[in-house]
C-alpha cells in the first residue's frame, strides 16, 4: 500500500512539472497577443486624434470663410475697389472678421451674367504654415452698388 502511493506521487509531480512549462507558455503566447491589439488600438487612437485636429481646422477654415461672404453681403460697399481688379486677399479688405491662426484667404470676382450688380463671389482659405497643406473654398453671390 505504501509503495502503490508513492508511484501515485510521482505521477502527480510529473503531471505538474510538465504542466507547468505549458503554462508559461500561454502566458508568453497570451501576452504576445495582447501587446500586438493594445499597440493596434494605440495607431487607431493616434489616427483618429490626428484626423480630428485635420477636422477642426478645415470647419475653422469654412467658417472663417462662410462669415467673410456674409459680411460682403452685409456691407456690398467693400467690394467697389474690387470690382476692377477682380480679386484681392482678404487682409487688405476692411473686414471685420479676422482670420484664424495658420489661414489666410483670397477673394475672387466675376460679374454673374445676365444680372446687373449681381457678382460671383469666391472665397479660398488656405493654410500659410504647418505640415499639411491644405485649401477650402466658398461660393457664393453678391450685390455690389
Amino acid at each position: 500500500m505504501n509503495r502503490s502511493f508513492n508511484r501515485r506521487d510521482s505521477r502527480l509531480r510529473q503531471s505538474a512539472y510538465t504542466e507547468g512549462g505549458l503554462v508559461l507558455l500561454e502566458v508568453v503566447v497570451s501576452l504576445a497577443l495582447t501587446l500586438v491589439l493594445i499597440g493596434g488600438l494605440l495607431n487607431l487612437l493616434l489616427l483618429g486624434i490626428n484626423n480630428v485636429s485635420r477636422g477642426g481646422g478645415r470647419t475653422a477654415a469654412c467658417i472663417y470663410a462662410s462669415s467673410l461672404l456674409e459680411e460682403m453681403k452685409a456691407c456690398p460697399e467693400m467690394l467697389t475697389g474690387l470690382v476692377e481688379s477682380g480679386q484681392a486677399r482678404a487682409d487688405s479688405l476692411s473686414f471685420l472678421t479676422s482670420p484664424p491662426p495658420g489661414l489666410e484667404a483670397e477673394i475672387t470676382i466675376k460679374p454673374l451674367v445676365g444680372a446687373q450688380r449681381l457678382y460671383v463671389v469666391k472665397v479660398e482659405v488656405l493654410t500659410t504654415g504647418g505640415s499639411s497643406q491644405w485649401e477650402e473654398f466658398l461660393v457664393g453671390v453678391a450685390s455690389v452698388p
